[in-house]
């Protein structure tokens, strides 16, 4: 897959290599289960057309940029995994917009002719609630009459689970309340972070990488895997710094200063932790 950083200032550069495609629009952060709809109506589009499939988000999140709401934006991954999923889907070229206030300040029909007429998009695909222009007046009901007719516009509907939709929005808010044993029906699977680990003789301390969300202070059931190799941990997620605690006598795949990959499966009652540390060989049965 072909990634593409696009900015105002060198967006001309890279129009004369487009070629005719399907884009699948949105910020796509967890790329859960709503996100795989639209990828995949999106491809099946370009299958059907013979055209490449490509998709188009964006950076920093909006929020942070019209500043519309005063907390920090937490993420669920970091750019180079949701490339890496994207890529698992199908996708061939994704662009990466950098969204400034220049890029708000863009009416509709300046959007649509920039950024995807100019890029050689025929069929442009996207959720129900997608919206772009300045103050978002553009959606997927006038994205033919911004384009003059030349963009067929596939609005997805609302994926939900349980009469809820599933949002990026939800999934944040079940990460921080540690519901973590809810979280796949929305993603289509645990949550997983990247950390580094810290080790010593009394710790194993895993601080996660940018752009992670993690849960609230408590103990957790998680899966640890490293290569091909996984295995089922405890942990303890603490308040001060939040940091990720192995217990001490628990300690595969946890080598000092390497990289490690946690699937968060459910919050435990909060003495389990210290019950391994009293117990080390219950670990195995955890």
């Amino acid at each position: 897959m072909e990634v593409i950083y696009v900015n105002k200032s060198n967006r001309h550069t890279f129009l004369a290599a487009n070629e005719p495609s399907v884009i699948a629009l949105g910020f796509f952060d967890g790329v859960h289960l709503g996100h795989q709809q639209v990828i995949k109506e999106a491809k099946k589009i370009a299958d059907e057309k013979q055209l490449q499939l490509a998709c188009m988000s964006f950076f920093p999140h909006p929020k942070e940029v019209l500043k519309r709401d005063k907390k920090k934006i937490q993420y669920l991954m970091p750019m180079i995994v949701k490339q890496r999923i994207l890529k698992s889907l199908g996708v061939k070229k994704f662009y990466i917009v950098q969204f400034d206030q220049d890029f708000a300040s863009l009416t509709p029909e300046q959007f649509v002719q920039n950024y995807l007429l100019d890029f050689e998009v025929k069929y442009a695909v996207a959720g129900f609630d997608f919206n772009y222009g300045q103050f978002g007046k553009g959606n997927m009901n006038r994205i033919k009459e911004d384009s003059k007719g030349l963009i067929e516009g596939i609005k997805v509907e609302k994926v939900e689970f349980g009469g809820e939709k599933i949002s990026s929005t939800l999934i944040r808010k079940l990460i921080s309340s540690g519901k973590m044993d809810i979280v796949h029906r929305y993603l289509g699977e645990h949550y997983h972070i990247q950390g580094k680990i810290f080790s010593t003789k009394n710790s194993v301390e895993v601080v996660a990488s940018p752009y992670y969300l993690l849960p609230p202070p408590g103990v957790y059931e998680v899966t640890v895997s490293k290569g091909d190799e996984i295995d089922n941990q405890v942990v303890l997620v603490t308040q001060e710094t939040p940091k990720i605690i192995f217990s001490a006598h628990n300690n595969r795949l946890l080598a000092d200063q390497e990289d490690i990959h946690i699937g968060w499966i459910k919050r435990l009652s909060p003495g389990m932790f210290t019950i391994l540390e009293e117990q080390p060989s219950l670990s195995q049965e955890a």
